[in-house]
């Protein structure tokens, strides 16, 4: 007999792994956090019992997916065996909760291991997501970070974090600053599509089990994946904080953060500076160029911050009304106050 489990009931068990059945393509196309890949059929197989469903018939695709799923039996077993050892739930999945995961539960079960089936699969997971979105609002409220480039908005949001204050790292989760030098921190990270950032968000806000959260203020596209509409629209109605520090604090951090924490940080820096040579022109270019090659990190983050950063985003500074300004010189200050804030509001939710 099949153990079914509903995709809510999955997602908020604490003791769990789940595993995807599916194949490599259709797992890096999306998933659920954390689950491991461990495919009945491999891309080009999964192609060919495709086709004969649609252009043969469904017993010749079945016979041919029996075929390719028998000579894996035993591998499945063994990683299954040895998963079990963990003593968590393990929970298998496909696409929709068809054969290719119901075969698997039935098969192991019989064999005394016990697995359970994720009904409606992947599809029923992203319904889950799509919908968790949708109701954003209900299970989450928002305190916005604001401020000019270097102000140290995600240090802080680092810091705070340390303090168990929920915290949703936007940057982290796209693996992308959103700037022209958004992936250079991000270098060693693969990229991540929009399924995966989405899932990856809900996973963080559930995890983080309390209902406000301090987030980051961002444009809506971030690198190559957007916020949700309704993430988006959360966040712009949230309380928000505008950061300040001197010009000094600023650059010191840029330079540090795109320039000595990074190994072979220069062409990186370069190749960013020349993307930005129809907007800052190619003379400045040629000068910001010169200065990373003689490693003056601080004159082109001054200057980059002075001339180009600081007018580019006056405008967003501007548009909002600051629940709280945080004019600080040493950056535990700003958390601080951004850490009595919180309780404040966490307060008035109780009430």
């Amino acid at each position: 007999m099949i153990k079914f489990i509903d995709v809510k009931d999955a997602i908020y068990k604490e003791e769990k792994l789940l595993v995807d059945v599916r194949s490599p393509f259709e797992h890096s196309e999306g998933t659920i956090p954390g689950a491991i890949n461990i495919p009945l059929f491999n891309d080009k197989e999964r192609i060919e019992v495709g086709t004969l469903y649609k252009k043969v018939g469904v017993d010749h695709a079945k016979i041919k997916g029996i075929e390719y799923a028998a000579t894996k039996l035993s591998v499945f077993y063994e990683r299954l065996l040895e998963l079990s050892k963990t003593k968590k739930d393990i929970i298998i999945f496909c696409a929709r909760g068809g054969l290719r995961s119901s075969s698997i539960v039935s098969f192991f079960n019989n064999l005394g291991v016990e697995v359970y089936q994720l009904k409606n699969g992947y599809k029923g997971y992203r319904r889950f997501i799509l919908e968790y979105f949708e109701e954003l609002n209900k299970h989450h409220q928002f305190i916005v970070l604001h401020g000019y480039t270097g102000v140290g908005k995600t240090e802080i949001l680092q810091k705070i974090n340390k303090r168990n204050i929920a915290v949703l790292d936007i940057e982290m989760l796209a693996r992308n600053t959103g700037s022209v030098f958004g992936n250079i921190g991000f270098i060693d990270s693969q990229t991540i599509n929009q399924k995966n950032f989405e899932a990856i968000i809900v996973d963080t806000l559930i995890k983080s089990k309390q209902r406000t959260m301090i987030v980051e203020s961002e444009s809506k596209r971030i690198g190559n994946v957007s916020m949700p509409n309704s993430l988006y629209e959360s966040i712009i109605k949230g309380k928000h904080i505008l950061l300040k520090t001197t010009i000094e604090n600023r650059v010191d951090r840029l330079a540090n953060d795109y320039a000595y924490k990074i190994p072979e940080h220069d062409e990186l820096l370069i190749e960013s500076i020349m993307s930005l040579k129809a907007r800052i022109g190619n003379e400045n270019v040629l000068r910001y160029i010169e200065y990373i090659k003689n490693k003056h990190y601080e004159d082109v983050a001054r200057e980059l911050v002075i001339d180009y950063y600081d007018p580019l985003y006056q405008h967003s500074i501007k548009k909002y009304n600051y629940d709280l300004t945080i004019d600080y010189d040493k950056i535990e200050e700003a958390v601080d106050v951004i850490e009595n804030f919180y309780h404040t509001i966490e307060k008035e939710i109780k009430r």
